[in-house]
This record gives C-alpha cells, sequence and structure tokens, in this order.
C-alpha cells in the first residue's frame, strides 16, 4: 500500500496509523533490521511496505495523503505529526 522513502517517514505513517486505529502490518520490518541504513526500493535487502487491510485502505491512503502534503514544519496538521 505504502513504502516510505525513509526511517523517519516509516515510523511517522505506523504511529500515524496506530493512533487511528488502523490494522496495519509492516511487510521487511524484520529485514530491514538485519540491514539498517538508508531505505531503498522493496526488491532491496531493506525494503518496507506499509500495509493494511483492503476494508480499512482508503482511510489509511487519506491518512498518509495528508501527511505526505502537511507543510514541512507544520506542528498543527491534521495527523497531528510533526514533521
Amino acid at each position: 500500500m505504502f513504502t516510505p522513502a525513509t526511517e523517519g517517514e516509516l515510523l511517522a505513517v505506523v504511529a500515524m496509523l496506530e493512533a487511528r486505529g488502523v490494522p496495519h502490518f509492516v511487510q521487511g520490518a524484520g529485514a530491514g533490521a538485519l540491514f539498517p541504513g538508508a531505505l531503498l526500493s522493496i526488491e532491496s535487502l531493506n525494503g518496507r511496505v506499509i500495509m493494511v487491510p483492503q476494508e480499512r485502505a482508503a482511510e489509511a491512503r487519506a491518512l498518509i495523503e495528508d501527511f505526505e502534503n502537511a507543510p514541512p514544519g507544520d506542528d498543527n496538521n491534521e495527523t497531528g505529526i510533526k514533521t
């Protein structure tokens, strides 16, 4: 559903989903811990993908879109996440 570009982006989106009660799974989370560093594409050893149940996908997409479109340094965005 969503492939984060950085570790910070991964943590922020996961926290946002947890705060909203959206079930999720981070594919590659275990392998990523074995090979720390910059997140690379899913084909790489440490790539990660955040997945949610299909029935909650629209809600999760809307939350992620709000997160991605928030201006840098906007502490009062709808997601409540400091960027």
